[in-house]
């Protein structure tokens, strides 16, 4: 029987740190290899996560992690070296880092992004703190006020911050751990949970959802019982999920497709490993293997529902706040898990600050302007980089602000040893960003 809510109440009455963890990220990957978003997945337990609600205590830093952990600031991105190596990586290394960043930090963020330096076979979560909004079909709870964070609405674990390069993999990873944050939870007046696929945290793949980053297709009718995937539509948010953000008001939502009692009449490349269900992933990722994907779609035979928002609503409750009165602007801190044993050296270092503005941009791109996340550091002191310690990593050497004074992170200065006192500032590379709609 599935109860989002019932489970996030319960879950919220058992801190994270009661899991103990007897896999590694790369292990639990292994388990499943074909899963790209472990969000909500039970086997999160595994790691010394909570599959559902999670729970923060920089007290922990020191006592419940192990210590070990070494927070440094350099423009707008954190480093956090920590006592472990891409073999051990489990739940405790990603809550120890976390809290080390919180307790070095001020209350201020809506969000925490943590990225490895490493690609593993594990995928990307996103791990919810609180949840206060009405309307998205999800329980309302509060896991920071105990610990000081009131501010922090949940983090995401998101891989490898290497593997963020422009391409498809960046709306499908980071849009949809971000969105994660309001869906894809609702169900509908007269149909429970058959909107919902994978861990009911993800759109169905028999649902119309003009290729959303939550999942579901973009389906295109080819008879009256019929119709194909359209795999070229771009990602984004659907209608659906721009109401549950907050960005949409409910009447300019379209009613949208909802395929019943599905059956698959074409599945090109065996997609979903040979069978499709609602679970199955998008079909539109099959543009990162096949170039001429669109060419071969996935053909299904069903009855049209047509849902409309009011169905959504019936059930669910109205979204609140309203779109009028949402949230539009959220901060969002760049956080680099990496072992204290394998630092960044200054060509890598680059392509984080390019990614932090590029990741920003585009999401800012797929909600069409409605929200923007400032990735600005913020509360950090000023740092300098040394490039003459290049052979051996990244040395950062802190700038003590006046006393009384606020200090913010403004950006890298490479202070160039041997060159007399000039300070040189790091040029940013900056990519172009493609727009969902024009």
């Amino acid at each position: 029987m599935r109860r989002l809510p019932l489970l996030f109440l319960l879950v919220a009455l058992t801190p994270t740190s009661l899991f103990a963890a007897e896999l590694t990220f790369e292990q639990l990957g292994e388990l499943h290899p074909h899963r790209t978003c472990f969000t909500m997945h039970p086997d999160l337990e595994r790691v010394g996560l909570s599959p559902f609600v999670a729970d923060i205590d920089p007290a922990e830093h020191l006592e419940g992690r192990g210590g070990g952990y070494q927070v440094t600031d350099v423009g707008d991105i954190s480093f956090v070296a920590g006592p472990w190596n891409y073999n051990t990586l489990s739940g405790d290394a990603l809550n120890g880092s976390l809290n080390a960043f919180l307790a070095e930090h001020y209350n201020e963020y809506d969000f925490v992004t943590l990225f490895v330096t490493e690609h593993l076979n594990f995928g990307a979560l996103y791990a919810p703190l609180q949840q206060t909004n009405g309307g998205i079909g999800q329980g309302q709870w509060d896991q920071t006020t105990g610990a000081g964070y009131g501010e922090l609405e949940g983090y995401l674990f998101m891989n490898s911050i290497f593997d963020y390069t422009g391409s498809l993999h960046d709306a499908l990873f980071f849009g949809q751990e971000v969105g994660h944050r309001w869906g894809s939870y609702v169900r509908r007046a007269g149909g429970g949970y058959d909107m919902l696929g994978r861990d009911d945290a993800h759109w169905s793949f028999f649902l119309d959802s003009d290729n959303s980053t939550m999942e579901g297709n973009d389906w295109v009718q080819i008879t009256s019982d019929r119709w194909e995937t359209a795999v070229d539509t771009e990602i984004g948010y659907s209608e659906l999920d721009m109401y549950l953000m907050g960005f949409m008001p409910p009447e300019d939502v379209d009613p949208w497709l909802l395929i019943g009692d599905p059956v698959v009449v074409s599945n090109p490349y065996q997609w979903g490993e040979g069978s499709i269900g609602p679970a199955t992933t998008p079909y539109y990722v099959i543009r990162q293997y096949v170039d001429n994907g669109g060419d071969y779609p996935v053909v299904v035979r069903g009855n049209e529902i047509m849902v409309e928002i009011e169905d959504v609503v019936a059930v669910n409750g109205p979204r609140t706040p309203s779109s009028e009165d949402s949230q539009r602007e959220f901060r969002m801190a760049f956080v680099i898990m990496h072992p204290a044993s394998e630092p960044l050296d200054f060509d890598e270092y680059l392509v984080v600050e390019d990614t932090r503005e590029q990741l920003a941009q585009l999401w800012r791109d797929m909600v069409e302007d409605e929200g923007r996340l400032d990735t600005s550091l913020g509360t950090s002191g000023q740092y300098e980089l040394n490039p003459s310690a290049l052979p051996i990593g990244i040395v950062f050497e802190p700038t003590i602000p006046e006393p009384g004074s606020t200090a913010s992170g403004s950006g890298c200065q490479a202070s160039i040893a041997g060159a007399g006192a000039a300070s040189l500032a790091v040029p940013l590379l900056v990519l172009g960003i493609r727009r969902r709609r024009d």
